[in-house]
Order: structure tokens, then C-alpha cells, then sequence
């Protein structure tokens, strides 16, 4: 098998980049609790700064909700694909589907607790 040149390596890298931003217009268009994250990510440094935590953190405070919105856009990727497979109730279908919710629950719950904490050391 030939080795791939530049050039189909750049066409594979930009063709997956197209993907990646379709997936994310999808859950903006389709997903509430995506649309709130983005709200999140893009609010709640302000919002810090403005409570006198230091710009040193709000890098971080941004890369939590991008965290959180990784974290929902594959709970999407399962609910999708439980619907897909099985659109009628089953009982394993509803365990996936509250794994990924809890997923993205705990990985909320991570970045409020680290909210409050900065607001309460600043």
C-alpha cells in the first residue's frame, strides 16, 4: 500500500474538520441543552471576572464547559443511535441513555463545584 501524500492527508484533515462542524451545527440546532452550554462557555467567565476571579482562570473555567459540551454531544451521538436501533422502550436502551445523561451531569457538577470554589477564593 502506497504511503498517502500531503495532499490527501490535508483532504482527509479538512473533510474530518467538515464533519466535526456539521455535528456541531446539528446539536445547536437540535439540542437545547447544548445551546445552554454554549451559553455557559461563553457567560460564565464574564460572569467570574466580574466576581474578581483573575483572567489567569477563566482559560479555565472556558475549557470545563467545552469539556461538558464533548461530554453532550456524545450523550447525543448515544441517544441518536438508541433511537435508531430500538425506537421503541427498552429497558436496556433506557440504561445507555441515562449513562450519557449522567456523564454530562457529573461533568456539570465538576465545573459548578470549581465555579463556586473560585468565587469563594476570590
Amino acid at each position: 500500500m502506497p504511503a498517502r501524500t500531503i495532499r490527501q492527508h490535508l483532504a482527509h484533515m479538512g473533510a474530518a474538520l467538515g464533519y466535526s462542524l456539521q455535528g456541531l451545527m446539528a446539536a445547536a440546532r437540535h439540542e437545547t441543552a447544548f445551546r445552554q452550554e454554549i451559553f455557559a462557555l461563553l457567560f460564565l467567565p464574564a460572569l467570574a471576572y466580574f466576581y474578581g476571579v483573575p483572567p489567569s482562570e477563566l482559560p479555565f473555567i472556558a475549557l470545563g464547559w467545552v469539556l461538558v459540551m464533548a461530554f453532550e454531544l456524545m450523550n447525543m451521538a448515544v441517544e441518536n443511535v438508541c433511537n435508531l436501533v430500538s425506537p421503541d422502550f427498552h429497558p436496556l436502551v433506557k440504561i445507555a441513555k441515562d449513562a450519557g445523561s449522567a456523564a454530562v451531569f457529573l461533568v456539570i457538577i465538576v465545573n459548578v463545584f470549581y465555579l463556586l470554589y473560585l468565587l469563594y477564593v476570590y
